[in-house]
């Protein structure tokens, strides 16, 4: 996250990083109600959130449009939020996992930003 402000205070552009993990919820919860309250009836979602409430929000928005299941999946990252996975299975959500690979020093700096 510094990285991404002092290259944006670098070359003078506005930080795409919020200054707080609320702020940060809040913006990934307002674009997934925005998606979700427009999603066209061919259109897929696939929700990749660890986090409960944004989930919950997901869910409640799902109910209320009377989505079928096939038209949202959530996923989260292996070994990541497994009790959030495994509520969503068992209430008949379709649920993924993914697992990311690659050489140690590529997929490192990535897990570290998930935790």
């Amino acid at each position: 996250m510094n990285e991404e402000r002092n290259l944006a205070e670098q070359y003078g552009y506005e930080s795409p990083v919020w200054d707080s993990i609320q702020e940060t919820h809040q913006c990934y919860n307002d674009c997934l109600e925005h998606v979700i309250r427009n999603l066209q009836p061919k259109s897929l979602l696939f929700v990749a959130s660890h986090n409960a409430g944004s989930i919950e929000l997901a869910k409640k928005l799902i109910l209320e449009h009377g989505f079928n299941d096939y038209r949202v999946r959530f996923g989260q990252l292996k070994a990541f939020s497994d009790q959030i996975t495994g509520k969503l299975a068992q209430e008949d959500f379709k649920v993924y996992k993914y697992l990311p690979y690659g050489p140690t020093e590529q997929v490192m700096p990535y897990l570290i930003r998930r935790g």
